[in-house]
């Protein structure tokens, strides 16, 4: 059964342990970030473009002229 008597490496880490505990703890009160009081950013203002994926640019295609062949002793 282990003794009731501290030793003194014990100490040192329940110290230090305290000592961290409350550096994170107070580091955290004192942040600036993740607190609920703060005002959050403005929405971003909407545009007329859609939302999505940019489409390619439209090519505009001029129709190709159609020929009409005519043979000779056909109607």
């Amino acid at each position: 059964m282990p003794s009731a008597r501290l030793t003194r490496e014990s100490v040192l880490r329940g110290l230090a342990v305290t000592v961290i505990t409350a550096t994170i703890t107070l580091a955290a009160a004192c942040s600036d970030e993740d607190t609920v009081d703060t005002i959050p950013p403005p929405w971003p203002t909407r545009t007329r473009t859609p939302d999505g994926p940019p489409r390619p640019p439209s090519v505009e295609t001029t129709p190709v002229p159609t020929s009409t062949v005519t043979v000779a002793g056909t109607t």
